[in-house]
């Protein structure tokens, strides 16, 4: 794993300007999948990294030193990872390829504990999650957990109460997917998340009106723009393979797709359900 001080898109002259700082040792082993990441710098800097649920550590990244390990139960240890995230400095969240959620507290070594079991669908579809930070003085684990599966299923999920699902609804997607799968919420809007990883569009969904009824859902606004003149000029249409929401501009988006192209857009409400 390395990390790079700067990050330049299109600087062919100043190649020089990227240059690594540090190599993380990650697990070792052929076959393994891409092990996946998150950062948090509440404190000193920690990446959080694994791609399986018994090779999850936390490295202090200036020191490389690793603080923490999670515990797992031999019969889930190769399960293998498609998300992980911060809670907060002290909560980290695990989500299997098969949709189980995994809690752990970094305080307590060998701490991991099972927060949610895998949704009901066929045993053969790939899941990812999109956390939400909670606003100031909330608990972390107030915000519900979105899961996407690779054929549009869509949960949202309390995890203070697992028993049952907040909602569950059906996303329109072209075809299955899976290799890029990506689920996000609005960081300043209520209730608001986007999905991407089936085709060349970006789909907006407002789920405050969502049940548990498993329904076909709406999306409020869908991003067609990589779908249309491809910048590598190939005849397969491009696959999203990644979007997330910008920080600062509510309804702003980037999104980047399997043809190279990277896009920063805005979306509008439908005035048939303006506020």
């Amino acid at each position: 794993m390395c990390f790079t001080s700067v990050f330049c898109l299109f600087c062919p002259i100043l190649i020089d300007v990227i240059k690594s700082v540090s190599t993380i040792a990650t697990e070792s082993g052929t076959g393994q999948s891409w092990a996946k990441i998150a950062t948090i710098s509440a404190r000193a800097p920690w990446v959080l990294h694994g791609s399986r649920l018994d090779r999850v550590q936390i490295t202090e990244v200036e020191s490389r030193k690793n603080v923490y390990t999670a515990g797992i139960q031999a019969s889930r240890g190769s399960e293998e990872l498609s998300n992980l995230a911060f809670l907060d400095c002290n909560t980290v969240l695990l989500c299997c390829a098969t949709g189980r959620l995994c809690l752990a507290d970094t305080r307590q070594p060998q701490s991991l504990v099972e927060a949610a079991s895998v949704p009901s669908a066929p045993c053969s579809e790939q899941w990812c999650m999109g956390t939400r930070h909670a606003a100031q003085g909330l608990e972390p684990s107030s915000q519900p957990v979105a899961r996407l599966s690779s054929r549009g299923l869509l949960t949202l999920t309390d995890l203070r109460k697992t028993s049952e699902l907040l909602a569950l609804a059906k996303a329109r997607v072209s075809s299955p997917g899976s290799e890029f799968l990506c689920v996000s919420w609005a960081p300043a809007l209520e209730g608001y998340l986007a999905i991407s990883g089936f085709d060349g569009t970006v789909h907006v969904y407002d789920t405050q009106s969502w049940d548990s009824s498993g329904r076909e859902a709406e999306p409020i606004f869908v991003h067609r723009g990589h779908a249309f003149g491809g910048a590598g000029g190939s005849e397969d249409p491009p696959l999203v393979t990644v979007h997330t929401w910008h920080l600062q501009k509510p309804r702003t988006l980037l999104s980047a797709a399997s043809d190279g192209s990277l896009h920063v857009w805005d979306w509008v409400q439908p005035c048939g359900k303006c506020g």
